[in-house]
């Protein structure tokens, strides 16, 4: 092979791999999955709460255990999709799975340490109230390091808009209606930036 035919083969897959990296980013259907199926179980919730659903408060658990059950099997259904599609190995998509593999990490562990603390006793029903404003806080990092990397405007709008939902949801721990306003909060800084990204990806 002579150095002109090498230096061909190099500069093509040069721009393979710029292409790859260029490669706008895949999740938006996982995220549309996992946000729409937040905002309704934030919003039965907080039905039970009030009362509209002659349901009792304690199945609010088993609630959200359908919640958990039902999103990781269809996360893996559609990520098998997913990493088949060209560019799922890009910079952005890999950084961004991270990101979201690890928040559902720090989420769950949140989740199971407010768990055990009731059990024993050294929290009360209002420590579960904490994790909606935990999980709108490690979106808002999310966000933020993935539109940091990617520079799309409409994730700088979600990491704001999450960050304000921390704040919001916070100042309303001790209050029932808070499931109502994190799922209208998670509609925009959620379902909304994931329609976005689904658009976006099948363009």
């Amino acid at each position: 092979m002579t150095n002109e035919a090498l230096l061909k083969d190099l500069e093509y897959a040069t721009q393979i791999a710029r292409r790859a990296d260029d490669a706008p980013l895949i999740g938006g259907s996982i995220g549309l999955m996992w946000t729409s199926l937040a905002t309704l179980t934030l919003m039965l919730h907080g039905a039970i709460l009030a009362q509209w659903i002659a349901v009792d408060v304690g199945y609010t658990g088993l609630l959200w255990l359908i919640y958990g059950v039902l999103g990781t099997a269809l996360s893996v259904f559609l990520g098998r999709r997913l990493n088949a599609r060209s560019g799922s190995r890009s910079l952005a998509n890999r950084v961004a799975e991270a990101c979201w593999v690890s928040m559902g990490i720090m989420t769950a562990a949140v989740t199971i340490t407010i768990v055990v603390a009731f059990m024993t006793g050294k929290v009360g029903m209002q420590g579960f109230n904490f994790i909606v404003p935990v999980a709108f806080a490690l979106s808002t990092t999310s966000y933020s390091v993935i539109a940091r990397l990617t520079g799309y405007g409409y994730l700088r709008y979600a990491a704001i808009a999450s960050g304000i939902s921390t704040t919001v949801t916070l100042l309303m721990v001790q209050e029932p209606a808070m499931y109502f306003v994190a799922g209208v909060l998670l509609l925009i800084s959620g379902v909304i930036p994931s329609i976005i990204e689904l658009r976006k990806a099948d363009a």
